[in-house]
Order: structure tokens, then C-alpha cells, then sequence
């Protein structure tokens, strides 16, 4: 499916940045940098890393593991610093102490040490880039063996400082450390001396004991001995370092010196005897240890010479058969492994790979040798069906292995087997006649075009043959005869798909192996050998096909997957074999060159683009491409696939691809869909609906080329005409189909409305005649149906096929279909369902249609019909309905307005009505679990307004006055999207009276100083003064931090700037009013009265106020508080009191209400108080007393004497 963006791309381009910073970074992390005495710089390595630091250097290595090439260019220089360092670490003397946590309990979270740190990098690497190509670049010195091995043991043997996370705190070592360690101690056992050469401890003549069921050997070194229990311990690990271990042993056992002192006899009968029965003692074995004994024995084999495993290949090859077939526990416990499987194929094959060697007969003999080969091949074709990948990974590589060794005869029946394989359980269906075939009757049916079958094959067992054959290919076994069969088994598996049980997509990994296939195919043989082949021996070919070369069957089957598979990771190989096929035989394909451009690496990525762009691009550029996309649009790829979206898409494209083609042709792709829906399988929903919308966009796209029908076929017209019959005798789908949920019945719906107003359009376009009634009344039954859905692009579709079928059905019909759609909407309120999300199809239909009923007589008054609309419309928009059916309502009375270009509101007739809900709807602030819900509803009026502005001006009649009004406040309000949409619409409004506002677009432009400075403006007109400061009050009181700043400060320079009409009182009384008007809603009251503390106290302008009335301010806000339980609203209320106490005529009613409110319930409201009197009077005896107490403690018996002490500081100035 589609990805969000290119990341290959992406990371190519920021790959140089990410890598320049980690070696940046990368010295300073590990080395500490000093001066010496003789001014000479040195460093020395650090002990600890920060934990962050380790971290973001990870995270700078991780994105690469997508495309590991790209750092192979760093490595030489990343690598030694990583390496330099660790061995300096070994190297020291305090090897113990490096790896021992920190006294300091913080720094020991924050930081870990050095050896965990770079190992941790030293991991990253590796599983970025490989360890084969990470430990070339480890020190393979000798001299660091035993210092690599002691500081191992120092480290794992670090137990008294475990914790209970150890990735959270130092202590004994993780895997990832003990992997890279025993990883590097494995290529320093390359080393071409005697390990007693290199050991300090020489041999001890009293050494024994036993480890791994063994005896160790006094004469040997000090090093094997002490390496021995450390592969002991991790060869049977669950994690990383089994695999580590296995490669230390294995290099370990294979050393000339080791090979002379018998450890390695002792080593393979010490594996094969532990994985012949259970232990003696009846412990339980771990399967983990049974992996890493069959891993160690298959290192051996892969890794030693012939003569010396070749007297353990019969005892091995035993082993294993036992294993595979065996009935006791140990060896079902092994099978039940994926992972055990996966290494037994790799030993079945090492053995295979060493029997077919000459000179092997000393060993095994010839009678023996035969029988191998029969039953490991017959085991890995049985393997490529295991239920996990990469069990079928191995057993594919080791089929393609095996028969590369093989004599040409034997490998050619390899071949055989895997063709004749893939041909099992494979049927062919003659669509025509509804038969089917086998593989074997195919050969005998001539110039029938049949498809494959794949619902009765295993696709697992396909994708494990798929690869095989693939690799086989890479390894040219297939002789050149053989090529017929193998491109139809790649052509085949390049289409492969199965559906499960749940109706999703089997068969991308088959694909995958296919492309592979082809890869492999276009790059080892040569243009000769393919432009041999005879195109009519491939099955696979359809008849078209057959006339074509091998290369442009290829090419062709490759530019389809490439563009249309629903699998970006098939798109991608799909190019990279048709970029390997045309580059390696050049002048072969049909526009090579630019079909390569076209279907690009990059281009394909994302599927809109593929199915859309490429493809269309790509039938351009020839007719076999053309008609293969097109089969392939037809196809499971796209009109059948289980994705929604990418049926969307498919039908797109047919529809551009009808575009370029003839109307004859276009004529034979309508009646192939009709075909396709009258067959039966079309009964499935997903097919159902893919045909459905490819057919609307057919004729869509048809209609809009042809300006006339006489440019048209004779049966051109007839055939869209028949159309009309899938509704009522074609396709007969019932209620059920539109309201069953495992039906699916929003995409039958989408599409059933997507073709009666592609068809409906034609009609109309071409002067068609009405259809006949009965295909027209089913087609009318079906859009009633879909417009009972509630999806959103369902009733969309619905309401624009109404619209578009209006345009054909005559006037009473319309009358009708719009009274029964108005009806079904009075039902619900008579039922009282006021509340439920029903008939918003109908709504949204009734907004578009409301222009098929313009008068005919060309006066300006409504039509009945138009008169119904709007009652219906006006009545959903009222309270009593829920917030979504009041959207809904809206957004088709905008709809309405906007189709009929803003004449709507000049009909007296329905401007009291549609004011008035425009009003109310502006002024919805419901809130409920979900947020501001209501503010759905004031964008959806918003809208509204804005499509007919020229009614809604200053100055007109007071409903219309106050839709103004209503929508400055909503442009002054808190919320942002609000504000902004709310400011689009006030542009479109001042537009009409000649107004050139000023432009602010964007959340950030519409939250700024000079925004809030423009609105301000506005308070010249008396009008809209009290709605806009109501709006302006809620940013300026409660707002964010930033519109806080803003609208205030925009506040203060309006007032210090304003005079004239409108002074500072003027706007201050406005203030008050607002207040006093909102006094029982909080939403305005609590920021109305923080604004005018801010703007008459806390700005200082009450100096200059002139005429204001101070004690209407007191009493509006003593009755905006009584009795409130908000303390938000009474804390806003004492800091007017306390801002009232310097003014004469209310100061003392102002001190009086502030030490009443000292015995309030709210104990943050008595601190507030507290606090004012405090600034105020500095009465000592507000000190020491702890307001936080209950009221009944603070009321004690000389508080009539404390309030008249308080009061007299007041008393003076009365």
C-alpha cells in the first residue's frame, strides 16, 4: 500500500549528515584528549559513556539497516577508533574495575561503561552491515587473545553486582557484549600459531576433569582449556551469542594443533551423543541446546576439509534421519523448531554437497551414496511446504545447491520435480463455459484463453518452490530446454493470489520469489537462449501473448506488476527485473528504454501514484502494454482487491485509461464490465464494487470527450442506456444489501450512487430519454436506500447522484422523491428520535437538489417545492436536535444558498426564518464529554453566511444586523479554528460594503496584535460593540498565554490611542454591559471580569477615566458572583474589589464586601482576599492568621472587632 513517503530516498539523501555527525561525535565520546608535560598531545580512553550519548549514536546507525551499503564507504574510518579503544581497555590492568559500577548511584543511571558502550555500537554494526563484514576490521593480532579472553572472564564473572535490570545498571555482561566478545575471541583463533605458542599456562600433566560430557586433554593449552566452558555455557544460550559461540567452537576444533590433540572427535562424538537420547539423569534439555550442537556440527561441515569430516558423514547423516523421523520426545522436540529444521537442512545439504565430491567413495559407499541423495532431496522438496519462512529459505537454497553439484542429468530432474510440483492441485478455468482443466489437458486445448487456479494449491509450498526455482536460476541449472516450463511456472507465480478465511491478500511472498525469478533469468542467459524459446509452449501466455517474443512477454508481465501490484516490495522487484531484462537484452522490447523510465524504482513506490500515473504512462507507450494493464485494472490486482482504496484507484485509472482509446474500444470495456456483473461471481462485494465504479468512471470520463452524440457507435449510446437495467433485473440488490454489516453495505452504496449519477449525467449530457419506469423506480429504490446510510462519503455520493438524477426525472417526480425525503424527516420528530443521527442523506440531498425547482415563470418568489426544502432544512437546525443533525442541516442550507448564488436570502418569504437559525447556530457553546461540540455548529453557520453575504451587512434589518454581529464575535473568540474561519467569512462580508480588509491568513496571523488592533476597529459601529467585546473578552481573559498577550496588548493601545465617538468609558461601560448581560454565564462573565481589571487597574486607566459609573461596575459584578460556586469567577471578582477600594464612592461597600468574603468556604478565595486587604491597608492583623482554616475557626468571638479594625483603614477617605 501506499507508504506516508520515499524513505529509501529520504535516507539516501540525509545518510551523509547522519554519518558525518556519528564521526563527528564519535572521538569525543571514546577518548579523552590531554597534554603532556612536554606539550605533546596524548589521549586515553574514556572509563564511562553517557547513556544518552550511547543511545543517539545508535539511533544515527539504525536507519541503515534498509540500505546497509550506504556505510560501507565510513566503516574504515568509524571502525578503528570503535576497535583502537576496546583494545586499549583489555589492554589495561584494570580490566575488573572497567566493567564494576560506580560508587555514585545517579551517575551510575546516567552513564555505562566503555566495554558495554562500544560493544552495544560494535552490535548496531552488526546488524546493520553483517558480522562477516564487521569483523574483518577486528585486530586479529595474536597478542589480544588471551587479554580479550581474560578480560571476558572478568567481566561475565562480575555476579555480586547483578540487579535486577541489567540494562538499567552495570553488572554482568549482556548478550550483546558477550556477542561481539566471543565473536572477536572466534577471529582471533584465525591466527596460523600453536594456541601453545600464544598460551602463558602451558599443558598441565595433572589437568582433567570434564567439560561437555568430555575429558579435557592434559596436553592441552591454556587457552583451549579455559575456552571450552565459556562455549560450554553459551552454545546452548536462547539469544545472540549461541551463534558466536558456534563459530568460536567450530574455529576452535577445526585448528590444525586441536585437530592432532583429538578435540575435534571429542567434540563431534561428545554432539552426536547428545543428540541421540535424553540424559541418564532425566534433567530436562533445553531446545536451545539441541540448536546449538546441530549448528556446531553443521559449522563443521561447512567449514572442514572433506577428509576430515568424510569418516563423519555416515554417522552424521544417521543422526539426522533419526531426528527427522524419529518418534521419541528428543526428536519431536527438535522438529517442533523452525530454527532446528532451518540448521538440519543445512546439514542434510553440507552432506549432499560433500558425498557428490570425488574420492568421497572411501567413505561412504557407492550402494550408500545413491540412497543420501534420494532422501535428503526428498526431504528438502517436502522442507519447501513448512509452515515458516525461513525453514523454506534454507531447503530452497539447498535444492538449488544440491543440483548445481550435480551431474546435468541429475540436476535437469531436480527441475522436473519442482515444475511438476507447482503443476499439482493447479487448475485452468475456461470462463466462457464455466470449465475447468488441469494442467496435464491444457496442452490439448487450442485457441481458448484460460486463467489459472489457485484456490486449491498450498501457498506456502508454492512460495518454497517459487524460490527454489528462482534460485536455481541464479545458479543457471535450468537447461536452456527447459526454459518453457520454467517461464510459465515465473509468469504463473508473478500473478499468484489466494484470499484466507478473513478475506485478506496470500501470496506476496510467491510474487517476490517470482521477480527474483525473472532477475535471475534475465541475468544469466543470454538473449540467444531466451529469443529461442517458443512463446506458444508457455502456458501461462495467454492467445495474445503468444504472438510476442519470450522478452516482451516478460517485459510486458513485469511493467503490470510493476504498476498495479498492491505490494510495494513486488513493485519495486517487478522494476528491478525489468530494469535487469532490457538492460541485458538491449533492442528487444518493445520502447524499452522509455517504458524503463516510466516504470521506475522510485515512481512505483507509492500506489496512487503507480496505479494512476505509471500505469497510464505505461499504455501509452504501446498496445500490448495497453491492453495487459488493462486485463490486469480488470483483474485481482484492482477491481478485485480487498482494499477499498485501491479499488478507488483502479477504477480511476480505467477510467483515464478509456480516455485515450476509440469509442469502439471504450465500447468493448462497457460491455466487458457489464459482463463481469452479470457474471456470477459478482455477487461478491468487493468485485461488486470495483466493477460498479469503474463503469461510472468509464462514462464520466467518456462524457467528458464526446460533445455529441453523433460522434459516438450506433450501439454506443444503447449500451450506457442498458445500464439502467442493473438495478432492476441485472444485479437485484435488496434492503438486505444496504443494511447487512457483513455485506459491507457502504461500499455497495458508494458505488451504486457513483453509477446512477455517472449515467443520470450522461442522460442529460446527450438529450437522452427518461428510462424506462421500472429501471427508473428501481434505480430510484436503490438511492433511497443509499441515502440511509450515515458513512460520510456514502451520503456524498448519495446526495450528488440525487442531484445528478434530478436533472432527467420530471417535475412531479422531483416533487415527490422531495416530499417522501421531508416526510421520513418529520417521522423523526414526531417519534421524538430528536437525537438520533438519522436521515442526514436526506438532508444533504435536499440542499442540492433545492435548484432543480427554480419558478418557471422567471419571478423572484420560491417554488412549494423550494418553500418544503427550507422548512425542513430551517426546522433540523433547531436545538432540540443533536449536534450532529444540526451540522448536517447547515452545511445543506449552505449548499442551497451557494447553488442558487446567494439569491435565497432576497426572498422575504424565508428571511425571518433562515436568519434566525443562523443566528441561533452562531451562538451554540454546547459542551459535553467530547469537548466544544457546538462549535461544529458555529463553523457549519459560519459557512453558511459566507455563501450568501450579500443580505447579511451592517445596516440591514436587525436579524440580519445580528448575524453580523454574531460573526464578529466568533472572529474575536478563543478558539482558533473558529477565529480563523470566522475572520474569512468577516472578509467576504466587509467585501460587500466596499471594505478592503486587512489580509490575515494562518492561526499564527489571526492570533497576533495587529489582528486583534484591526478588530477593534470595529467598535465604531454601535451595532456590533457589545458581540464583538463578548468575543474579544474570552482571548483577552482566558486564552492561551500568547493570545493573552496579544489581544491585551492590542486592548491598551486602542485605548490610549482612541478617542472621539468612542472613548476610553464608552468602551469601559461596553465592558460592564457585557458583564452584566453574561452574568449568569461563566464562559464570558469570568474573562469580561478579568479584562476589566486588567484594563481599569492593572493598566492604570482608572486615573483618567472621566463620567465612568463605578458603582453600576460594583453592583453588576455583586450580582455576576452571588451565590457562585466558581472560584475562578470570585477570585476574578476580589480583584476588582480590591482594584475598587482607591475610588471614593464605592470604597467602602468595596471594603466591606472584600472582608465579608474573609469567611468564605472557598479557602483559596479567603487567601486572595487576604492578600488585597493586605496591599491595600497593611493591617497587622491580617498577619499571622492562617486563612486556610475553616470559616468557623476564623469566626471566633473579637471578629466583630477585627472587621471594624479592617473596615477603619477605609473609613478616612468615605
Amino acid at each position: 500500500m501506499d507508504a506516508s513517503d520515499d524513505r529509501d530516498v529520504k535516507l539516501q539523501r540525509a545518510s551523509a549528515d547522519l554519518l558525518a555527525d556519528f564521526q563527528r561525535s564519535l572521538p569525543k565520546l571514546l577518548w579523552h584528549s590531554s597534554k603532556s608535560s612536554d606539550s605533546i598531545a596524548r589521549r586515553r580512553v574514556r572509563q564511562r559513556m553517557r547513556r544518552k550519548d550511547v543511545d543517539s549514536m545508535v539511533k544515527l546507525l539504525e536507519p541503515f539497516q534498509e540500505w546497509p551499503q550506504l556505510l560501507d564507504p565510513h566503516l574504515a574510518r568509524i571502525l578503528p577508533q570503535i576497535v583502537d579503544a576496546f583494545l586499549e581497555i583489555i589492554s589495561s590492568p584494570q580490566i575488573q574495575q572497567s566493567h564494576r559500577p560506580g560508587s555514585n548511584v545517579s551517575t551510575r543511571l546516567a552513564t555505562v561503561s566503555m566495554p558495554r558502550a562500544i560493544c552495544q555500537l560494535l552490535y548496531t554494526l552488526c546488524k546493520v552491515r553483517g558480522e562477516k563484514v564487521i569483523s574483518q576490521f577486528f585486530t586479529n593480532e595474536p597478542k589480544y587473545l588471551e587479554p580479550m579472553l581474560a578480560a571476558f572472564e572478568a567481566w561475565d564473572a562480575n555476579k555480586e553486582f547483578q540487579q535486577d535490570d541489567e540494562e538499567e545498571q552495570d553488572g554482568p555482561m549482556t548478550w550483546y557484549e558477550r556477542y561481539i566478545t566471543l565473536l572477536w575471541l572466534s577471529h582471533l583463533l584465525l591466527a596460523p600459531f600453536d594456541l601453545a605458542s600464544i598460551s602463558s599456562i602451558g599443558p598441565l600433566k595433572d589437568a582433567g576433569g570434564h567439560v561437555m560430557g568430555i575429558e579435557v586433554f592434559s596436553s592441552l593449552p591454556g587457552i583451549a582449556r579455559r575456552l571450552l566452558p565459556v562455549c560450554h555455557q553459551y552454545l546452548v544460550s536462547a539469544s545472540k551469542e549461541r551463534e558466536s559461540t558456534r563459530t568460536l567452537l567450530v574455529r576452535l576444533s577445526l585448528r590444525p594443533d586441536m585437530r592432532r590433540l583429538g578435540l575435534l572427535q571429542a567434540l563431534m562424538h561428545w554432539a552426536l551423543s547428545s543428540l541421540e537420547s535424553q540424559p541418564t539423569d532425566g534433567r530436562f534439555v533445553s531446545i536451545y541446546q539441541h540448536i546449538g550442537v546441530l549448528s556446531f556440527i553443521a559449522g563443521v561441515l561447512v567449514s572442514a576439509d572433506k577428509h576430515i569430516v568424510g569418516p563423519l558423514l555416515l554417522p552424521i547423516f544417521k543422526i539426522s534421519q533419526c531426528i527427522l523421523v524419529g518418534k521419541d520426545p528428543i526428536n519431536e522436540n527438535i522438529r517442533s523448531s523452525a530454527l532446528a529444521r532451518k540448521v538440519l537442512i543445512k546439514i542434510l545439504r553440507s552432506i549432499t554437497i560433500l558425498v557428490v565430491q570425488s574420492g568421497m567413495s572411501t567413505y561412504v559407499p557407492e550402494e550408500e551414496m545413491s540412497h543420501i541423495l534420494e532422501d535428503i532431496i526428498d526431504h528438502l522438496l517436502t522442507a519447501l511446504a513448512d509452515k515458516e519462512t525461513p525453514v523454506r529459505y534454507a531447503a530452497s537454497k539447498a535444492l538449488s545447491v544440491i543440483a548445481t553439484a550435480l551431474e546435468p542429468e541429475m540436476a535437469a530432474e531436480v527441475v522436473e520435480a519442482i515444475i511438476g510440483s507447482m503443476k499439482e492441485d493447479l487448475f485452468w478455468e475456461d470462463e466462457a463455459r464455466g470449465l475447468l482443466f488441469k494442467s496435464h489437458e491444457v496442452n490439448m486445448i487450442e485457441n481458448v484463453s484460460l486463467k489459472p487456479k489457485f484456490s486449491a494449491v498450498n501457498p506456502l509450498r508454492w512460495h518454497g518452490l517459487t524460490l527454489t526455482l528462482a534460485q536455481l536460476l541464479f545458479r543457471r541449472s535450468p537447461s536452456p530446454e527447459q526454459l518453457p516450463e520454467v517461464l510459465s511456472a515465473l509468469i504463473l507465480a508473478l500473478g499468484f493470489e489466494q484470499r484466507s478465511s478473513t478475506g485478506s491478500s496470500i501470496g506476496t511472498n510467491v510474487r517476490d520469489s517470482a521477480c527474483f525469478g525473472i532477475w535471475s533469468l534475465a541475468r544469466r542467459y543470454t538473449t540467444a537462449e531466451l529469443s529461442a524459446v517458443n512463446c506458444s509452449a508457455i502456458q501461462a501466455a495467454n492467445c495474445a501473448s503468444r504472438s510476442m517474443s519470450v522478452l516482451q512477454v516478460l517485459a510486458t508481465e513485469l511493467v503490470v506488476a510493476g504498476s498495479l501490484d498492491p505490494s510495494g516490495n513486488i513493485r519495486r522487484g517487478s522494476s528491478a527485473a525489468l530494469q535487469e531484462l532490457i538492460g541485458r537484452h538491449p533492442d528487444t522490447i518493445v520502447q524499452g528504454i522509455s517504458i524503463l523510465q516510466v516504470v521506475d524504482y522510485h515512481a512505483v513506490a507509492l500506489r496512487s501514484r503507480s496505479a494512476t500515473e505509471v500505469a497510464i504512462a505505461a499504455s501509452k507507450l504501446g498496445d500490448c502494454y495497453c491492453d495487459a494493464i488493462l486485463d490486469g485494472l480488470l483483474g485481482w490486482r484492482a477491481v478485485g482487491s480487498p482494499d477499498a482504496e485501491s479499488r478507488r484507484l483502479a477504477s480511476i485509472s480505467i477510467g483515464l485509461l478509456s480516455v485515450a482509446q476509440s469509442m469502439s474500444r471504450v465500447n468493448v470495456l462497457i460491455n466487458r464490465l457489464l459482463k463481469g456483473l452479470s457474471n456470477p461471481n459478482s455477487h461478491l462485494v468487493e468485485e461488486r464494487h470495483g466493477l460498479l465504479l469503474s463503469l461510472a468512471e468509464v462514462i464520466d470520463c467518456t462524457r467528458s470527450v464526446t460533445s455529441s452524440a453523433e460522434f459516438l457507435p450506433p450501439d454506443m449510446s444503447t449500451s450506457i442506456t442498458s445500464i439502467w437495467k442493473l438495478f432492476s433485473n441485472v444485479l437485484l440488490m435488496s434492503e438486505k444489501d444496504f443494511v447487512s454489516t457483513p455485506l459491507r453495505p457502504e461500499l455497495t452504496a458508494e458505488a451504486a450512487c457513483r453509477l446512477i449519477s455517472a449515467v443520470a449525467h450522461w442522460e442529460s449530457a446527450q438529450d437522452g430519454s427518461e428510462p424506462a419506469a421500472i429501471d427508473l423506480d428501481a434505480s430510484i429504490y436503490v438511492l433511497s436506500l443509499c441515502l440511509n446510510r450515515g458513512e460520510d462519503f456514502v451520503i456524498r455520493s448519495a446526495a450528488s447522484a440525487a442531484n445528478d438524477l434530478f436533472m432527467i426525472l420530471t417535475r412531479q417526480k422531483r416533487a415527490d422523491l422531495v416530499g417522501s425525503w421531508t416526510s421520513s424527516l418529520e417521522k423523526d420528530v414526531k417519534g421524538r428520535q430528536l437525537n438520533l443521527n438519522r436521515g442526514f442523506g436526506h438532508i444533504a440531498a435536499l440542499g442540492l437538489v433545492f435548484d432543480r425547482f427554480a419558478t418557471e415563470d422567471g419571478t423572484t418568489g420560491l417554488a412549494p417545492e423550494q418553500r418544503t426544502i427550507i422548512d425542513a432544512l430551517v426546522l433540523r437546525t433547531s436545538p432540540s436536535f443533536s449536534i450532529e443533525s444540526r451540522v448536517a442541516a447547515l452545511r445543506s442550507l449552505s449548499a442551497s444558498v451557494s447553488i442558487s448564488k446567494g439569491d435565497l436570502l432576497s426572498r422575504v418569504v424565508v428571511i425571518p426564518s433562515v436568519i434566525e437559525s443562523m443566528r441561533t447556530s452562531l451562538e451554540d457553546y454546547t459542551i459535553d464529554q467530547r469537548g466544544d461540540i457546538g462549535s461544529w455548529v458555529r463553523l457549519a453557520a459560519i459557512d453558511a453566511v459566507a455563501a450568501a453575504p450579500e443580505q447579511v451587512t451592517v445596516g440591514s434589518c436587525s436579524g440580519q444586523d445580528e448575524v453580523f454581529a454574531g460573526i464578529c464575535r466568533l472572529a474575536a473568540e478563543k478558539l482558533d479554528k473558529v477565529r480563523i474561519r470566522a475572520w474569512a467569512c468577516l472578509q467576504v462580508l466587509r467585501s460587500q460594503d466596499q471594505v478592503t480588509p486587512a489580509g490575515f491568513d494562518g492561526v499564527d496571523q489571526v492570533s497576533s496584535h495587529e489582528y486583534y488592533l484591526e478588530l477593534l476597529n470595529l467598535l465604531h459601529h454601535k451595532s456590533l460593540r457589545l458581540a464583538l467585546l463578548e468575543g474579544y473578552v474570552t482571548s483577552a481573559g482566558a486564552g492561551s498565554e500568547a493570545l493573552l498577550i496579544n489581544s491585551r496588548s492590542a486592548l491598551i493601545a486602542f485605548a490610549e490611542h482612541n478617542g472621539g465617538d468612542y472613548s476610553l468609558s464608552d468602551l469601559c461601560a461596553d465592558l460592564v454591559e457585557v458583564l452584566r448581560r453574561n452574568s449568569s454565564n461563566d464562559r464570558v462573565a469570568v474573562p469580561a471580569m478579568e479584562v476589566l481589571a486588567f484594563i481599569l487597574f492593572d493598566s492604570g486607566f482608572n486615573e483618567i477615566l472621566e463620567g465612568f459609573k463605578w458603582r453600576a461596575l460594583f453592583v453588576t459584578v455583586q450580582k455576576a458572583h452571588f451565590k457562585s460556586g466558581n472560584a475562578q469567577k470570585l477570585e476574578a471578582a476580589v480583584k476588582i474589589y480590591s482594584g475598587l477600594l482607591p475610588i471614593k464612592n464605592v470604597r467602602k461597600d468595596a471594603a466591606e464586601k472584600l472582608v465579608g468574603m474573609l469567611l468564605h468556604r472557598f479557602a483559596q478565595v479567603r487567601n486572595a482576599v487576604a492578600d488585597a486587604l493586605w496591599v491595600a491597608c497593611e493591617n497587622p492583623s491580617l498577619m499571622g492568621v492562617d486563612w486556610g482554616a475553616s470559616p468557623r475557626e476564623l469566626k471566633h468571638d473579637r471578629w466583630g472587632e477585627f472587621r471594624e479594625g479592617i473596615l477603619s483603614e477605609f473609613e478616612g477617605s468615605q
